[in-house]
């Protein structure tokens, strides 16, 4: 199957004037043709800068190693024009807070058409079909199309930046907590819509989300990520019904489940590691109560194409 976009021990620092800041640390994940795929963690753990990387709308201050392919061809050394040529016609994004993300003065259509403009050389009347067919493809009524973003709901806004995350075909989509500030009800039919479009569109799918459970209803495989590494990587079932690493087991743990009856939720105690530290041993330790005597000593492996468990209890169970 052919690799839409394969990452290889990404590594991205930031420089402030007082120091520097660990983001992401060796990362290896991959996006096949028609797959959808979740990166799942905690705020602060590195899943935008991941997506914004990868896009290359985060360079300032950064100093990056790894590589970056998207469709065989390295992204990660290509020149600023070129990549804004791949951002919104080949790679689609759906941003984090994308509710905000349109022009709220600005008619639907116009910024629609704007977009389209940027990338291709299409009539008036060819936008406005396309865009009729985007919007419709979404379930917002065509005679919305001259309205402007405050006319519509929350619900709405985050159909419409779908909708225009796709309307070039292509041939992958980053949509970075798309289902963030909406109520479950709505939560869950934003993330069916994103199932059936890309069905629809034959595109490829990188979810990014801290909400394990509900992202995982449409993922074919999903990875789990802490202070910026993976530390757990399969397909859907593996990870939701044998988890092996403590920390994607305390994610489950801390779902909320929806009874009537009260219930004890399981929190992860701690908080997660500082961006300023450079770990030497595995970064999850301090908030782990299944440490082994190895984890005080030596670094977990590196979860890669053949490591799907960065935990030393991996080695234990086998």
């Amino acid at each position: 199957m052919m690799s839409i976009l394969d990452v290889k021990g990404l590594t991205v620092d930031f420089s402030t004037n007082e120091a520097v800041h660990h983001v992401l640390k060796n990362v290896d994940f991959n996006i096949d043709k028609g797959e959808i795929v979740g990166l799942i963690g905690e705020s602060g753990s590195g899943k935008s800068t991941l997506a914004m990387t990868v896009l290359d709308i985060n360079s300032q201050n950064r100093q990056m190693s790894g590589n970056i392919s998207f469709m065989g061809e390295r992204i990660d050394n290509i020149k600023k024009e070129k990549m804004r040529h791949l951002r919104g016609k080949r790679i689609g994004f759906v941003p984090q807070s994308s509710m905000n993300a349109l022009n709220p003065l600005v008619k639907i259509k116009s910024q629609f058409f704007e977009t389209i403009k940027a990338h291709t050389n299409m009539s008036m009347e060819e936008m406005l079909s396309l865009t009729e067919k985007s919007l419709e493809m979404v379930g917002i009524d065509l005679s919305r199309t001259n309205s402007r973003p405050y006319e519509f709901s929350g619900g709405q806004r985050q159909r419409i930046m779908i909708a225009l995350s796709m309307i070039l075909s292509p041939e992958l989509i980053i949509a970075d907590e798309p289902t963030t500030a909406l109520d479950a009800t709505v939560q869950l039919k934003i993330i069916e819509l994103l199932k059936n479009v890309v069905q629809q569109k034959h595109t490829s799918l990188l979810i990014i989300s801290h909400d394990l459970h509900t992202i995982s209803r449409i993922c074919d495989r999903i990875y789990i990520m802490y202070a910026g590494r993976i530390v757990e990587t399969g397909t859907r079932d593996e990870i939701l019904d044998n988890p092996v690493h403590p920390y994607t087991q305390k994610l489950l743990a801390s779902r909320l489940p929806l009874m009537c009856e009260p219930v004890r939720v399981t929190g992860i105690s701690g908080t997660p590691p500082s961006t300023l530290k450079k770990y030497e041993v595995c970064e999850f330790m301090e908030r782990c109560d299944r440490v082994l005597e190895i984890c005080r000593t030596i670094r977990p492996p590196e979860c890669t194409s053949s490591v799907k468990v960065a935990c030393h209890l991996e080695s234990q169970l086998e």
